[in-house]
């Protein structure tokens, strides 16, 4: 990994900003297991070297990201109306389908920080009736705070955000799924209509 980290380096910002789009729109189709962290990593040092800027990383990353957001639900919705019901149900779509009935869109803002149900949820979104147009509305805003928060981890931390993720990353996910179901409850709360019985005559 030091070894292409140091071949990132040697490269001209606009070509690492080019892997970072292409990379990050692969993995926003729901491909999973792609190196781009240390893309991050170097679009840090070059921030620091003046070679570019943080809102330029952010944003080709963010719009590489939900770029791939985009296809993959296209893609899924496509390809799922063809599916008989069995393999629908082997595939997980009832799963996603349940989950959005409960958390509504929020599934697609904190999908993104867990991978097992991430790649469904890109996948799946179309074919369990959200529209494309509130799913790309709330699809960028998920990835512009992914990348966000990534990148800027990564450009005053450097590789330490990396070690720190894969060190707690169980204990980070449980406390972001904590602060979403409580920011939930407390809208639905809000929301609720008054059911306590009326004193007026």
């Amino acid at each position: 990994m030091e070894q292409f980290q140091d071949w990132l380096l040697n490269l001209p910002p606009i070509v690492v900003h080019l892997l970072l789009f292409l990379l990050l729109l692969i993995e926003g189709i729901g491909t999973p297991g792609l190196p781009f962290e240390v893309l991050w990593i170097v679009e840090g040092i070059f921030i620091h070297q003046g070679k570019t800027t943080l809102f330029e990383a952010i944003a080709w990353g963010t719009i590489g990201n939900w770029m791939g957001n985009l296809v993959g639900y296209l893609l899924g919705d496509r390809i799922s109306r063809y599916l008989p019901k069995k393999a629908r149900e082997s595939l997980g779509i009832e799963e996603v389908r349940s989950m959005f009935n409960r958390w509504g869109v929020g599934v697609v803002l904190f999908s993104r920080w867990m991978g097992l149900i991430r790649t469904p949820t890109i996948l799946y979104a179309g074919a369990v009736g959200m529209p494309f147009w509130k799913y790309a509305f709330w699809s960028f805003i998920g990835a512009l705070s992914w990348v966000a928060i990534w990148q800027l981890a990564c450009w005053y931390f450097g590789s330490l955000v990396l070690e720190w993720w894969d060190k707690y990353k169980i204990y980070i996910v449980l406390f972001g799924i904590l602060v979403g179901v409580l920011g939930v409850w407390m809208v639905i709360r809000k929301r609720r209509p008054n059911d306590a019985p009326s004193n007026g005559p």
